[in-house]
């Protein structure tokens, strides 16, 4: 288990977060931190600066929480200013990208909630916890195999 992962379960502790989907509204709260849709052109899709973490408002909700969950990851792990660019690269080229990513994995898919639905497809998976599809299959490889995050 990686830094990364060891923090996600310590926030989920920490703000009694045990079913799912997680409340990462309750975390904003406890940390402090503001949320506001903006509206990015381009690659961006969420930022972390200081205390706000502002997502692209033209997001699918799922994908939404995922960015916020990348976010938290940022505020959680690393100091500085954060942007999320949509490329599909990033996590295995930049270290604090790849950090937050697996971050957001266990967070927004807590290893205890995730054993119990393993067995459905990936879909009913993703509807379970409401995050996009293409990220559920990186996080049931995060929290259930480790691996991905090293």
């Amino acid at each position: 288990m990686t830094k990364a992962q060891k923090r996600a379960r310590q926030v989920l502790r920490k703000y009694n977060l045990t079913t799912a989907p997680t409340d990462l509204k309750i975390i904003i709260d406890g940390e402090e931190l503001i949320l506001d849709e903006w509206s990015f052109h381009g690659r961006v899709k969420e930022v972390y600066l200081g205390d706000s973490i502002g997502v692209d408002r033209n997001e699918d909700p799922k994908k939404k929480r995922e960015l916020i969950a990348h976010a938290l990851g940022h505020h959680f792990l690393h100091t500085g200013n954060h942007l999320y660019f949509e490329r599909h690269d990033q996590f295995t080229t930049f270290k604090q990208e790849h950090e937050a990513q697996c971050f957001a994995a266990e967070l927004l898919l807590p290893r205890a909630e995730l054993k119990k639905v393993k067995h459905l497809t990936t879909k009913e998976i993703a509807s379970f916890f409401s995050v996009p599809e293409d990220f559920t299959q990186f996080g049931m490889d995060v929290v259930l195999k480790g691996g991905l995050c090293h």
